[in-house]
This record gives structure tokens, C-alpha cells and sequence, in this order.
């Protein structure tokens, strides 16, 4: 149930991918995580899925050099789910949020019939459980890792990605009120967040040009 991304472009959020394409590695994954992941950062959603890539470039080396300084940084955990010199797929989350999700009652019995241990009480059992099954096939399961509804996980996977009432940063079968004002929420999260790195960029610039 893969559908992360920006919903319908917003013209900020375009401004601000072409701006990557003008930095160098460092700042790109820098700023991509600082952006897609400020919904986490800002506590309205407990994880969010990031693929770190660029065409023609292993971004493996600098990733795990900065690594440290982002998560300092931004306060936030990561877990390279999928990797290769092509891309990194990384997990971005908080533990405090990401056990509080899957410790409800719904998600613990949709997990624990699919195999997760669900007793050890820490996000890093149930993340090295999805990272295992990562290695096989693509599990759907991880929405709930993104903070998708249970039952729009449910309404996914049975209906084969199809059906859906709406489509954003998930698929949803359920509420879909609930779901719209999270895309929102979502969103506006992002948008902010660029603005905030676009705004740096051109004071940068224009200091510069007066010096």
C-alpha cells in the first residue's frame, strides 16, 4: 500500500523538487527528509516513508555520514527498510508515536495475525519484523507504520488496490472526512516546510549578492 507523495502538486512543492535538482547530494537528502518527514516531526502522524534517490548516484555513503547530524537535527529515528546504489528506502518515525499506533487493539490483532510480535513492548521489534518481510515481497502491513487507518490497510489489500472512495497519501475505504483533513494536515505540513527552505535559499542569495 505504497501511495506516499504529495497528493495533486502544489506549486510550492514544485518549486521546491526542482530546487533539488540544483543541490548537491548532502543538502538534497537533507532538505527531502526536513520537508516529507516535517509531518512527523510535528507529531500529526507517527511515520512516513522517504525513497532517497537520484539518477546516477549512490547516495549510500553521504546518507549514512549525515545520518547522525539529521536525526540530531530533526529529532527523529530512521530505519533503512530497503537499499541499494540506486535508491534508499527509509522508515522516518518516532518510537513514542509509532508504539502508541501499533499497540491499539485493532492493529495488534491485524499484525499479530500476520506474524509481528507484538509482545515485546518496542518499535524496534516490529520495524526489524517488517524490514524481514520487506525481503520476500512488499507488505502492505506497513501502513499502519504510516499512520493509515486499520481499515483502510484492510479495505486495500482485500480489494486489490481497487474500489477506493478516495486517493492521497493513502487509499481509503473507510472515513473519508477524517482521511481528507489528514491530507490536509499532511500537506500543509510540507508545503510550510519548503516555503521555510525556499525562504533561507533566496535570503542566502540575496545576502550574497550584496556582499
Amino acid at each position: 500500500m505504497f501511495y506516499e507523495g504529495i497528493g495533486q502538486a502544489m506549486p510550492t512543492l514544485q518549486k521546491f523538487m526542482m530546487f533539488l535538482k540544483t543541490r548537491d547530494a548532502m543538502e538534497f537528502i537533507e532538505s527531502m527528509i526536513t520537508c516529507f518527514a516535517s509531518p512527523v516531526a510535528a507529531g500529526i502522524r507517527c511515520g512516513t516513508l522517504i525513497n532517497l534517490r537520484r539518477r546516477g548516484e549512490d547516495l549510500g555513503p553521504i546518507w549514512f555520514a549525515v545520518k547522525d547530524k539529521i536525526t540530531e537535527k530533526l529529532g527523529l529515528e530512521f530505519a533503512e527498510i530497503s537499499y541499494s546504489k540506486s535508491y534508499i528506502l527509509l522508515l522516518v518515525f518516532r518510537s513514542d508515536l509509532l508504539m502508541d499506533r501499533v499497540s491499539s487493539a485493532e492493529a495488534r490483532e491485524f499484525l499479530g495475525n500476520l506474524g509481528y510480535d507484538c509482545e515485546s513492548g518496542s518499535a524496534a521489534s516490529y520495524i526489524e519484523n517488517l524490514i524481514e518481510r520487506f525481503k520476500t515481497r512488499f507488505p502492505h502491513e506497513i501502513g499502519i507504520f504510516l499512520d493509515y487507518p486499520v481499515e483502510d490497510v484492510k479495505g486495500f489489500i482485500e480489494n486489490r488496490g481497487r474500489n477506493s472512495k478516495l486517493s492521497g497519501y493513502w487509499k481509503v475505504y473507510g472515513d473519508e472526512a477524517n482521511a481528507r483533513k489528514k491530507f490536509d494536515e499532511y500537506r500543509k505540513a510540507e508545503t510550510d516546510s519548503a516555503e521555510m527552505i525556499l525562504r533561507k535559499i533566496d535570503s542566502a542569495r540575496l545576502r550574497n549578492a550584496i556582499c
